[in-house]
């Protein structure tokens, strides 16, 4: 489905130039119109009402009905969109978080929307997504090691790259096992979760690290991972991520 709008000029404020423009979501409001969303040419998510466009492409194959994301109400979404992100209801689509804008990517190279570069600057450049996660890191390994005040053994987490797994020589007592794919995102919240976890009064703390951490991290990977792998020795729990013949690994290591 497409739309045009009614007035260019006011489009133009918002960054629409083009003469049409692609829905990604219809849905019913409360008041009983249809609003639109779809994404301007920075690639920023806008919902216009339908009396300020006019449809100039009906066809809604690629969508998808999903009225449970719009509480029982009308609610149409690109297909291809809903696999990408697995929304909850009364969640919105913002590409100014940069996990969304990474899984979205896919989305804009199938529908051959110019990405811009600034777009590019922050979604496809791997140096500054790997600096901000050595950030949170650094914020983050001071609350893991205040759990052993007083004591000589501490714990932190750094993430790199590092060796392909082919090229690993096991030592005594190391281990090395590849791990179910498809469990991705449990596995790794389970190992970062295990690592952060902290008093019963500040639980919640915890929890908003790990997810933190793990959107970070999965933001690498606009596309697919190949494989994911349990990685250790003496010092080292390693959760090794194979992606595009690269291995990233969170190493969750103790010192002192």
């Amino acid at each position: 489905m497409k739309i045009r709008f009614k007035n260019k000029k006011q489009a133009a404020l918002s960054h629409f130039f083009k003469d049409e423009h692609r829905v990604i979501i219809k849905e019913k409001t409360l008041q009983g119109y249809y609003s639109y969303t779809l994404f301007n040419e920075n690639l920023h998510e806008i919902t216009v009402n339908e009396n300020q466009v006019e449809e100039t492409d009906s066809d809604m194959s690629d969508m998808i009905q999903r009225n449970d994301l719009g509480y029982g109400r009308e609610f149409y979404i690109n297909e291809f969109i809903i696999k990408l992100l697995p929304l909850q209801p009364g969640q919105f689509i913002s590409t100014r978080s940069l996990w969304v804008a990474g899984k979205l990517v896919r989305y804009f190279e199938k529908y051959d929307y110019e990405i811009p570069d600034p777009y590019k600057e922050r979604v496809l450049n791997e140096n500054y997504k790997m600096n901000l996660i050595e950030g949170f890191l650094m914020a983050v390994n001071p609350y893991m090691e205040r759990k052993f005040k007083g004591g000589n053994y501490f714990e932190s987490f750094e993430l790199y790259k590092g060796k392909a797994m082919s090229e690993i020589e096991l030592k005594i007592n190391d281990s090395l096992n590849e791990l179910d794919r498809k469990d991705y995102k449990n596995l790794l919240t389970n190992f970062i979760e295990k690592a952060l976890h902290d008093t019963h009064d500040n639980e919640v703390h915890s929890k908003n690290f790990s997810s933190t951490l793990f959107f970070l991290i999965d933001s690498l990977f606009v596309y697919d991972i190949t494989r994911i792998f349990s990685y250790k020795t003496f010092y080292d729990d390693c959760f090794v991520i194979e992606y595009q013949n690269e291995y990233y690994y969170l190493n969750q290591f103790w010192w002192g």
